[in-house]
């Protein structure tokens, strides 16, 4: 048997079994495509009102005050966004504690919730297979191994695609499509050329950087070949150069950082450090899903002065990398042109799936006909 005709029946074989798999994350995938925009708007919907039109957020110190309400695990954070009455939001780690009404320090409730809920379980059965929002292993696992056969699918797929005589009218046929067909099995063979292949760059993206979600393995090899140490920031020069003094209040830092960026769109800080001599504060230029328009500040907390800056290109390999990986999978590290591409690629996956399965379905039916 030559190599082509193995790859052929491995990649029926592979995506026979994995098609009920790959639709369903294609499909929810495509669902997924505007999360991020969709959970900001129904966020914004819930945004406090001004008491009047000559009301004026509270001074971040005074927001402070407020924070002695929460329990924290970690050391506290607070995120302010560049949009008006945008709540200020308390962080632990990762953890968002709570949305503060900017004009009284008053705890909001849960912005946007039914919107975030529904992304929630969406994006659980996206990767685990669950309903409920909840980690299933055995989902896990399932949608791991389906991802693995996919990205076999898409890797043999080029090499299928390949006509057996490289002449311009036999890829012109595989690279267009004419409207007109001789029967649905002819109509359902164009369709999973072309569209498989011009698909296919994207889709290997989206399916590789899936696999480091899925399995371990992945992010324990990428620390083997990628070195995990950044510079330290603030650097040891700055450090020992900084003349300790009076730390001036968190609103004049605020101003302060906020003048010298004025492109930023969300600022957040720790109060680890708010009354030493220097603070650190990131600043995110972009839609929070483009990690090459984030960087970190360091601020004298006693003139507010700027002493140094850290780009995304400065942090360690490892950490690039992963954070590379997370926003090309949803596409949003090219912001909506990339989300929308990922979005278009996972609903022609939908397509492939079927074509594929219409395709198997034709060669059973006609090889059981032979038979008879």
């Amino acid at each position: 048997m030559s190599i082509k005709k193995t790859l052929f029946w491995a990649h029926l074989v592979l995506g026979c079994s994995a098609a009920l798999f790959i639709f369903l994350m294609s499909i929810s995938g495509v669902a997924l495509t505007y999360e991020r925009q969709m959970i900001q708007a129904a966020q914004r919907a819930d945004y406090p009102v001004a008491p009047s039109t000559q009301s004026q957020p509270l001074e971040m110190d005074e927001v402070v005050d407020f924070i002695e309400n929460y329990h924290f695990k970690k050391t506290p954070q607070i995120q302010i966004s560049h949009e008006q009455s945008a709540p200020v939001v308390l962080k632990d780690g990762r953890r968002t504690v709570a949305y503060l009404n900017p004009y009284t320090g008053e705890k909001l409730d849960s912005l946007g919730e039914g919107t975030v809920t529904f992304f929630k379980k969406l994006r659980a059965f996206h990767r685990w297979l669950t309903f409920d929002g909840s980690f299933s292993e055995t989902g896990s696992w399932v949608n791991g191994i389906s991802n693995a056969f996919f990205l076999v699918l898409v890797i043999s797929g080029i090499y299928l695609w390949f006509p057996q005589r490289f002449k311009a009218r036999a890829f012109k046929q595989k690279l267009t499509l004419n409207g007109r067909y001789a029967n649905s099995k002819a109509r359902n063979y164009q369709w999973h050329n072309v569209f498989g292949l011009y698909m296919a760059p994207i889709l290997f993206v989206v399916v590789f950087t899936a696999l480091f979600f899925s399995f371990k393995w992945p992010g324990e090899a990428l620390k083997n070949f990628a070195t995990s140490e950044s510079p330290l920031f603030p650097s040891q020069l700055v450090l020992q150069e900084l003349n300790v003094d009076t730390a001036l209040p968190l609103a004049q830092q605020l101003d302060a950082v906020k003048q010298a960026f004025p492109q930023w769109q969300t600022i957040q800080f720790s109060l680890s450090n708010r009354n030493e001599g220097v603070s650190v504060y990131q600043v995110d230029y972009g839609n929070g899903g483009e990690p090459q328009k984030r960087f970190s500040v360091a601020l004298n907390t006693s003139n507010a002065n700027v002493l140094e800056t850290q780009s995304f290109e400065q942090l360690s390999d490892y950490r690039k990398v992963r954070s590379y990986i997370r926003f090309l999978h949803t596409g949003e590290i090219y912001g909506l042109v990339g989300q929308t591409l990922a979005g278009i690629a996972s609903l022609l996956a939908c397509l492939l799936v079927y074509t594929g399965i219409m395709l198997s379905w034709t060669r059973w039916k006609n090889s059981r006909k032979k038979r008879d």
